[in-house]
């Protein structure tokens, strides 16, 4: 019996996918089920800046995690399990 490997990228891949496509039909049920509206932001919020003088870095990322994208990141475990 071979084993099989896995690539993390794939698994990647596939959450990051699962949570855009959770966030679209959350906001889109949104209108039918109010509390797939609420979301609960997560990362730096305010832009952070770097001067170094002739180099200028801002640093920023934030991600919104509503029900809906839990369940598409489940959802895209359970396909990558199966994978």
């Amino acid at each position: 019996m071979r084993i099989r490997t896995r690539n993390p990228w794939v698994l990647v891949l596939l959450l990051i996918t699962g949570a855009v496509i959770g966030s679209f039909f959350g906001q889109y049920l949104s209108q039918f089920f109010p509390f797939l509206r609420s979301s609960y932001p997560i990362g730096i919020k305010e832009p952070l800046f770097l001067d170094l003088g002739s180099l200028s870095l801002v640093f920023g990322f934030v991600i919104n995690i509503n029900i809906a994208s839990v369940l598409g990141l489940i959802i895209a475990m359970l396909v990558f399990i199966k994978i």
